[in-house]
């Protein structure tokens, strides 16, 4: 193994070695295709290796090989976004509408929305269109407009909370993104992208689509073809993982690509939230899913992650400012890996290359983290009786029930079966919160009349005291399932399966992030639904449309008609 062979690079062999021996080893024993890692400090590329097979072929995997990083195009955008209001053309805190002015949504309060609302997730956006989104078709043209969320799928969306009341993580805001910099800019987004940001910083193979960078090929699953997406601001973004890690540098030492200061602020918690615990709500970035917090290596104060995944790849850039190390890594999905703890790994073998420099540099950062400022204060359910009940995410139904305070946990299956859930049960009341093992803990919170259930900083679901009547048109389609008319089928088969003693609708699908969907009606409009938890990621709410003794159920731009 050598430079020459394509496997690694970089300006320290020794390093890239010690990352390749590891990679071949977890890729041998984890059955996975393909994976690449980087290391990138002041001086740009410390090291980089690849291990494993092309996938569409038994061809080795190397470093110049194209990956798709999933969710952390949405640094890419971000980056985007902090250059064009450094040249004072976008404003974080004004309206989306101002720079798309025929925007619109099927709820008056989008005018409300923010581009930072939009960047730490608070625009009540509810999440991704699986469909719009995830078109893989794609003509020749690269830089296409298609990728967009059209006026009649947003035409047809909701909001789930007040702009700016709670962050949750979602897709869709982003793709509105990448739409503002077309404005602004007069240019498509990947283009203006290329040439304002990653060919200057040297990571010239960023790009989407089919059309790739010249002299280099995609990697893929064993036996799969190469992924394409469409959503370009949220997900779509293909590169080598050296040239990501070199624009993860950009967030060190901008080289004047992008003003520091504009950067600085990206890696600044700002998330929203209105309950005490939610503190994953609260720790959201500006496109980073939240500062590096782990401690599994001293990357020092500042630091930041960001995760992607795609059906095919896993991903993640962690960026070090303090100690001036960026770390990227992606690989196939058809292996079982942990792959963020390899990176850590990884970046504590570079921190051993550099402890020269740095023996003083870096100090260890808390492990706790700290109640965000300005949040309302919310009642902390203490009788753990009060916890009992049913409460909904975006996608279960929860039974929660404490015997002898003990907590225990079911959820709602298809045909309407309960099963235990293992990992949210057994968790014993400590006086303020259930909790399991040393770290583990269930809180409940009380805000405006809602029980919100938090875990590990996420407020997963929630119950509220009442829910809407029906009306009269749902109830007599429980038990009615519908089929999608033409065109790709998304969530599979779509039943109403019943409606429960509280008045919640529940549909079953056969998507695999969506098997049990729980939604109230809007009692505004007899014939749509509305989401429950405001909290949860992603969402999607139906409606009813009928024309003679036919009757379909829509989501989006989707159709489903009703079997007969």
């Amino acid at each position: 193994m050598s430079i020459q062979d394509g496997r690694c690079s970089g300006s320290s062999l020794a390093l890239a070695e010690r990352i390749q021996e590891k990679l071949e080893r977890i890729v041998r024993e984890k059955k996975t295709t393909a994976a690449c890692a980087a290391v990138c400090g002041s001086e740009g590329l410390l090291a980089a290796a690849c291990a494993g097979t092309r996938g569409f072929d038994d061809s080795p995997a190397r470093v110049d090989d194209l990956y798709n990083v999933g969710s952390v195009s949405k640094i890419y955008v971000t980056a985007a976004v902090m250059k064009l209001v450094q040249e004072g053309r976008i404003s974080l805190d004004e309206p989306v509408r101002r720079y798309l002015p025929d925007w619109r949504m099927a709820d008056e309060r989008c005018g409300e929305i923010t581009v930072r609302m939009l960047l730490n997730h608070s625009s009540g956006i509810p999440g991704t269109n699986l469909h719009d989104h995830l078109d893989l078709e794609e003509e020749e043209e690269l830089y296409t407009g298609k990728y967009r969320n059209t006026p009649a799928y947003w035409q047809t969306v909701k909001l789930r909370a007040r702009p700016g009341r709670f962050s949750s993580y979602g897709n869709d805001g982003f793709d509105l993104v990448a739409e503002v910099v077309e404005a602004v800019t007069g240019k498509p987004y990947i283009r203006w992208l290329r040439e304002h940001i990653t060919e200057p910083a040297g990571a010239f193979s960023t790009g989407v689509g089919r059309r790739l960078a010249e002299g280099h090929v995609k990697v893929a699953c064993r036996g799969d073809e190469p992924e394409y997406y469409n959503c370009f601001g949220a997900g779509a973004i293909h590169t080598t993982v050296p040239e990501c890690a070199m624009f993860g540098s950009l967030f060190i030492d901008s080289r004047g690509i992008i003003g520091q200061a504009y950067l600085d602020e990206t890696r600044r918690p700002q998330g929203a939230t209105f309950l005490q615990g939610a503190y994953d709500a609260a720790d959201y970035c500006l496109g980073w899913d939240s500062l590096y917090n782990r401690n599994r290596i001293p990357l020092g104060e500042g630091a930041v992650i960001k995760s992607g995944g795609t059906e095919q790849f896993t991903s993640y850039l962690l960026v070090g400012p303090a100690c001036g190390l960026s770390l990227a890594i992606s690989a196939t999905n058809d292996g079982d890996a942990p792959w963020l703890e390899v990176l850590e790994d990884i970046g504590g073998e570079a921190l051993k290359l550099l402890a020269k420099n740095r023996e003083d540099g870096v100090e260890k950062q808390s492990a706790q983290a700290s109640e965000p400022a300005g949040i309302k204060q919310s009642a902390l359910l203490e009788v753990p009786g009060r916890y009992s009940g049913l409460a909904y995410g975006s996608t279960s139904v929860y039974r929660f029930s404490v015997q002898e305070e003990t907590l225990y946990t079911e959820t709602l299956q298809k045909g309407g079966a309960w099963q235990r859930e293992e990992g949210l049960s057994g968790f014993q009341w400590d006086g303020k919160a259930f909790v399991k093992g040393e770290h583990d803990r269930i809180t409940a919170e009380e805000y405006d009349g809602k029980v919100y259930y938090i875990r590990w900083g996420v407020a997963f679901c929630q119950k509220n005291a009442g829910y809407p009547s029906p009306g009269a048109l749902w109830p007599n389609l429980a038990g009615a399932c519908f089929t999608a008319e033409g065109g790709e089928d998304i969530f599979g088969r779509i039943c109403l399966e019943s409606i429960n003693e509280e008045n919640v609708l529940i549909f079953t699908t056969e998507h695999e992030e969506y098997p049990v969907v729980p939604l109230v009606c809007d009692s505004r409009n007899e014939k749509e639904t509305c989401l429950i938890s405001e909290t949860t990621r992603d969402g999607i709410v139906f409606r009813l449309e009928q024309e003679g003794d036919r009757t379909w159920l829509c989501t989006g731009t989707d159709r489903y008609v009703r079997e007969v």
